[in-house]
């Protein structure tokens, strides 16, 4: 025994813990009810507070590590009480039948103490706000260059009234001079094909500044051009305020997220530009069915030219998702499924583009991802065809690709032989945090890119963007934003399908004025299907 250990405080500090252990579970399960969460919350809170000084000086060093995360956990939650969720109970739970072992450990003299669980203190990952995107915006600063004087000034009194600081310079040169004394956090370029020089010298001397990227028109090949320069958010002249605060606050969810673990673009970016353009078969079922004026029968010419995408039509149309009326003919399917879902089961053979598939990471085979999204897109049908059926256009397609990035990510791991490490980060917590641990990204983040880089419409795009944090969605996309998570929630990314609808989904329907009833009904059919 250590003679020059304090064993008199040691005692001391194993009797409190042996008093307050059924306090604390008393504690935790009234975490549960309205009316005791916030006394729960500070009690727990003050017991942790006080285990803190106590294990730092007994040098029980897991223990204090425990009660640091414990306490800053605890912290947070008595800012905001509507964070207290389900998981964080479970969490607290494991973490009190931790204090439980080392209890005991300590009741046999021990004061080195065994190391707690792989993956306990990151079960909970604590951000150090929950600023959305526009309030970020508030914080940065803009340079804006434009040679068009005119509408320079319109320009920056738009930006000013988003930013914290908004320069403004109408040359090439005056940028680059202003950009070597001056940090800016986003440079936005309106200089036509100058954009390009400019970008060169920021590649050179300002690497890791944020750019957007304006022209008159893109096309593939100037969008490939600034991809590799690391530049995936651009817009067109004329220049609305909807869609550049649009592009901003899509760079600040990308570059500037409030989350502790920053996105790395420069992965994002290096993915990308190994992807395949569209095929044509694709592009053309996506032109025909965003334009009314072109009747069912042209869709059904262009569907079958492609002999991959009629065969899914078909077999997803004769599929228990779908019903039980057979329909042999792929005129039958279109006409049935209508030009909403075949543009989205079209766009479902978007992986195909993506070259060779490899799941391992994920440890998923081909047919399980794809089931992940046929389920998706069946729950999404049901439910939202009973809330407004106009808005399945977009979230139909946001239903079946908003796991495209699984793909890209999944081949990275492997790349890196990664993918040990990356199932044990998945399996000790889940596999959103494998994929930030690894990649500091997310399946949503990648998902987004590739569909902007394909050019989908920005509203598909960006609710996709918004799959992990759909409160931070512009307010115009927010409800569909949050419909998409719910949806993406209820069949995770393994395929996983809820058995009924949680508290965080229940409230998130309340909050934005969703009946949980035709919800509930959707996702009894899914299960009736998938039995």
């Amino acid at each position: 025994m250590n003679e020059s250990y304090d064993w008199d405080i040691f005692e001391v500090f194993k009797e409190q813990i042996e008093i307050q252990l059924p306090k604390l579970e008393q504690q935790i399960l009234r975490l549960d009810k309205k009316e005791t969460k916030t006394d729960a919350v500070n009690e727990l809170f003050r017991t942790f507070h006080t285990y803190k000084p106590n294990t730092d000086y007994l040098r029980l060093h897991p223990f204090y590590e425990l009660v640091q995360k414990v306490e800053s956990v605890l912290s947070i939650l008595r800012e905001d009480k509507a964070a207290v969720s389900e998981s964080i109970i479970q969490w607290l739970f494991l973490v009190l039948d931790q204090i439980t072992l080392w209890f005991h450990e300590m009741e046999d003299g021990k004061n080195t103490l065994s190391p707690y669980p792989a993956g306990l203190l990151e079960k909970v990952q604590i951000t150090p706000s929950r600023i959305k995107p526009s309030q970020r915006l508030q914080e940065l600063s803009i340079l804006y260059v434009d040679t068009n004087t005119k509408r320079a000034e319109k320009i920056s009194a738009f930006l000013t009234s988003l930013a914290k600081v908004c320069v403004v310079k109408t040359s090439r040169e005056a940028a680059q001079k202003y950009l070597q004394t001056e940090p800016i956090d986003i440079v936005i370029m309106n200089l036509a094909k100058e954009n390009f020089h400019l970008v060169e010298h920021m590649k050179d001397k300002f690497e890791n500044t944020s750019t957007l990227a304006v022209f008159d028109k893109i096309s593939s090949l100037t969008l490939k051009k600034l991809l590799s320069y690391g530049i995936s958010h651009t817009t067109t002249n004329p220049l609305s305020a909807k869609a550049l605060q649009r592009e901003l606050l899509s760079i600040v969810k990308t570059f500037f997220s409030s989350n502790t673990l920053l996105i790395d673009h420069k992965n994002i970016t290096a993915f990308i530009q190994t992807l395949q353009p569209l095929p044509n078969t694709i592009m053309q079922i996506m032109q025909i069915c965003d334009d009314d004026e072109i009747p069912i029968k042209e869709l059904v010419k262009v569907v079958k030219t492609d002999p991959i995408i009629a065969a899914n039509i078909l077999n997803v149309a004769n599929s228990p998702l779908y019903g039980n009326v057979e329909l042999k003919t792929i005129d039958q399917a279109v006409t049935r499924f209508g030009k909403r879902v075949v543009k989205a089961l079209a766009m479902n053979g978007m992986k195909e583009a993506l070259g060779e598939i490899h799941l391992q990471a994920y440890a998923m085979t081909e047919e399980e991802f794809s089931k992940v999204s046929m389920n998706r897109l069946s729950l999404m049908l049901k439910w939202y065809a009973k809330v407004n059926i106009a808005d399945l256009n977009i979230l139909s397609s946001t239903a079946l690709l908003g796991n495209i990035g699984q793909l890209l990510i999944a081949k990275e791991i492997e790349t890196k032989n990664q993918i040990d490490d990356f199932l044990h980060k998945a399996h000790s917590v889940h596999f959103k945090y494998a994929e930030e641990s690894l990649l500091h990204t997310t399946t949503s983040i990648i998902s987004s890119q590739i569909l902007n880089y394909w050019q989908l419409s920005k509203d598909v795009v960006d609710i996709i963007a918004f799959g992990d944090t759909p409160e931070e969605a512009p307010e115009e996309l927010r409800r569909l934003a949050v419909a998409n998570h719910i949806v993406y929630t209820i069949v995770d990314n393994q395929g996983k399908i809820m058995q009924e609808l949680s508290d965080e989904i229940l409230l998130l329907l309340a909050n934005h004025g969703f009946d949980p009833k035709s919800l509930e009904n959707a996702l009894e059919h899914l299960h009736e299907v998938n039995k």
